[in-house]
C-alpha cells in the first residue's frame, strides 16, 4: 500500500509539474506573440506615416495653368498612372494661328522635376472657324516643369530654337470650376476692351513704325477692371494694359526679375518706371496716371529673349500715345 501511495504521489507531482510547465510555456509564447504584434503594428504605423508624408510632400501638377503676362498660353496637366502625366500646351499666336505642344511627362522625386521626352510641337493655322492645317515642327522634344516656392509653374524647353520657349517661362495655376469661364474676353477694338473693363477709354499706338520699331496690334481683351491690347513689335511679343489703380500700381502681371531698372518723366509729368536686362532697353514699363495704372511689355524671341527691349526714345513716343 505504501508503495502504491508513493507511486501515486509521484504521479500527482509529475502532473502538477507538467501543468506548471505548460503554463510557463504558454505565458512565454503569449508574451512573444504580443511583442511581435506590437513591433509589427509600430512598423505598419511608421510605414503608413511615411506613405502619408510622401503623398503630402509630392507636388500636385494636375490642373490648368496660364502665362500671366500676355494670358495667351494655357497648359493643361492630367495625371495618368504612377508618376506619369499628360501635358497639353497651347499658345495663341493670333486669331488664326496657335502653337501647340503634346507630351507625356514623368515626375522624379530625386529632382522634383516633371520631365518629358518625345514631345510633339506643331503650328495650327485656321482657314476658317472649323478648318485648319497642322505643321509639325518636331516630335522628339524634351524639357521639364517644376514649382517655384511661390507656387508658380516653371517650364524650360530644350528645343527653344524651334518652339521659342527660351529660358524659363512661368505660369500661374487657374482654378477652373464647372461653369466658370476664362476671365479674359476677346473683343474687336480698344474701346470695346475699355468698356468691358470699366476703365473709361483705352488708346494704344497705331499699327505703324515709331522710331524704327514697327508696331502691329492684333488682339484686344478685357477682364474686370483691366483692358489689354496685344500683338507684335517686329517679331517680339507686345502687351499693353490699362487698369484701375486699386490694390497695385503694377498691372503687367510680369513677375520676372530684371538686372536694371530706371525711370524717366513723361511730357505730362508722370514717372515711367522701366525694367530690362540691358540698361536703356525696356522689357517692362509701368506708370500711374490719375486713377489708372498702365503697363507695356515686350518679349523677344530666341537669342534676343533676355536682351531685347525698346529704347528710351521709342518708349517716350509710345507712352504719350497710350491713354
Amino acid at each position: 500500500m505504501k508503495k502504491r501511495s508513493i507511486i501515486a504521489l509521484i504521479g500527482a507531482m509529475v502532473m502538477m509539474m507538467t501543468a506548471c510547465g505548460n503554463s510557463a510555456v504558454e505565458t512565454t509564447v503569449s508574451n512573444e506573440v504580443e511583442t511581435v504584434a506590437e513591433e509589427a503594428a509600430e512598423t505598419v504605423e511608421e510605414k503608413t506615416e511615411e506613405a502619408v508624408e510622401d503623398v503630402v510632400d509630392k507636388p500636385d501638377f494636375t490642373g490648368t495653368f496660364t502665362e500671366p503676362v500676355a494670358g495667351r498660353c494655357t497648359i493643361d496637366i492630367e495625371h495618368l498612372d504612377g508618376d506619369d502625366h499628360k501635358v497639353v500646351a497651347r499658345w495663341a499666336g493670333s486669331a488664326f494661328e496657335s502653337y501647340n505642344w503634346e507630351m507625356t511627362a514623368t515626375y522624379y522625386e530625386s529632382t522634383g522635376l516633371l520631365e518629358y521626352t518625345g514631345a510633339k510641337f506643331y503650328v495650327r493655322t485656321y482657314t476658317d472657324e472649323e478648318n485648319y492645317t497642322d505643321d509639325v515642327k518636331y516630335t522628339d522634344g524634351a524639357g521639364e516643369f517644376w514649382f517655384e516656392e511661390d507656387g508658380t509653374l516653371g517650364w524650360r524647353s530644350a528645343n527653344s530654337d524651334v518652339d521659342g520657349i527660351d529660358g524659363t517661362t512661368f505660369f500661374e495655376r487657374v482654378e477652373y470650376y464647372p461653369g466658370l469661364a476664362n476671365p479674359w474676353t476677346e473683343v474687336d477694338d480698344a474701346q470695346a476692351a475699355a468698356d468691358g473693363a470699366g476703365v473709361g477709354y483705352f488708346m494704344v499706338p497705331e499699327n505703324k513704325e515709331y522710331n524704327g520699331d514697327v508696331f502691329h496690334i492684333t488682339e484686344y481683351d478685357y477682364m474686370e477692371h483691366l483692358a489689354q491690347a496685344s500683338g507684335l513689335v517686329g517679331s517680339a511679343e507686345l502687351v499693353i494694359r490699362k487698369g484701375l489703380n486699386q490694390d497695385t500700381d503694377d498691372v503687367s502681371g510680369d513677375y520676372n526679375d530684371y538686372k536694371y531698372n530706371w525711370s524717366f518723366e513723361s511730357a505730362d509729368g508722370f514717372t515711367i518706371n522701366c525694367f530690362g536686362n540691358v540698361e536703356g532697353k525696356t522689357i517692362k514699363a509701368i506708370w500711374i496716371s490719375n486713377n489708372f495704372a498702365y503697363s507695356v511689355n515686350v518679349f523677344g524671341n530666341g537669342d534676343d529673349s533676355e536682351t531685347y527691349g525698346l529704347s528710351d526714345e521709342t518708349m517716350k513716343i509710345i507712352v504719350e500715345l497710350i491713354q
